[in-house]
């Protein structure tokens, strides 16, 4: 079953956040933070979700995903267990204060920050270099943390050998305000998916009309109800193509979805992939 969507509480009790995971599999939450998040696989391989974006991840995936965006790392289970490392920064703009912001040296950074909200997959030697000061930072203490977070933001911003992630419409796909409603909503989508989904009773949980329901999804989700819902059972057909060995008209059918034409379309629309593809390309 897929992950609750949650908001996630970062802790943060130094100015900014640094952590090196080593686990069997990356914990299989989607979520969301405020803080801007900064990424690197160090180890393992799997699927990686942010907004709308499906893609596979490898060792070397450097990734920079700004606040309130859904996002989640699920690990390739086939792959045996002990193979999952990551080190994260988890880092506050507020923390700098707005007259840091203000300084002309800051600008290329704070731009940066905001293109971020679609996430963004570093490539090319920005994304070698990154990853070298990654691994410095988690070692540093003091001061030197500081500044090399901002050699890592400014080596980003200026380079600009990025490739973005999301769609422009998911940027900042979620409102706090509208966290409950919308979980309850995602909730039920998460615990019927693969059986048929009734609008009826979505708009009834989100205690609205249908039309209503409608068109309040897609102003705090940025799509439609049906994208989503397509979403989430393409996502689950991602962990049953690499985890399992069944067939794709069975993956199909225990998604919720009921005409393979239709599943293929969605998957390639989601994902960029045909299922055999995504399949083929975690066996290689």
């Amino acid at each position: 079953m897929l992950p609750s969507l949650e908001k996630v509480d970062a802790n943060i009790n130094h100015s900014f956040h640094i952590n090196h995971m080593k686990v069997d599999f990356f914990p299989s939450l989607r979520h969301f933070h405020r803080e801007v998040e900064i990424l690197l696989v160090v180890q393992g391989k799997g699927t990686r979700y942010v907004g709308d974006s499906v893609e596979p991840f490898v060792p070397g995936d450097l990734v920079m995903i700004g606040p309130n965006v859904s996002h989640e790392w699920l690990s390739d289970k086939k792959s045996g267990s002990g193979q999952s490392e990551a080190i994260y920064i988890l880092f506050n703009p507020d923390i700098m204060g707005n007259d840091f912001w203000n300084l002309p040296e800051s600008k290329i950074i704070l731009k940066i920050i905001q293109q971020s909200e679609r996430g963004m997959k570093l490539t090319g030697r920005t994304r070698d270099d990154v990853a070298s000061l990654m691994k410095r930072i988690d070692t540093s203490y003091g001061f030197t943390r500081i500044t090399l977070l901002m050699t890592i933001l400014e080596m980003i911003a200026f380079n600009g050998e990025f490739q973005y992630l999301a769609s422009p419409v998911v940027q900042n796909t979620i409102n706090e305000r509208d966290t409950e409603r919308l979980n309850k909503v995602y909730k039920y989508v998460l615990d019927n998916f693969h059986q048929e989904i009734s609008l009826e009773k979505a708009s009834s949980i989100a205690n609205l009309s249908k039309p209503a329901f409608c068109r309040y999804f897609r102003k705090r989700a940025n799509k439609t109800f049906m994208r989503f819902l397509n979403e989430v059972r393409v996502g689950q057909a991602c962990r049953m193509l690499v985890n399992e060995n069944k067939s794709i008209a069975d993956i199909c059918y225990a998604c919720g979805f009921n005409n393979i034409s239709y599943f293929i379309r969605q998957f390639r629309s989601i994902t960029g992939f045909t299922p055999l593809g995504y399949r083929k390309k975690f066996e290689d």
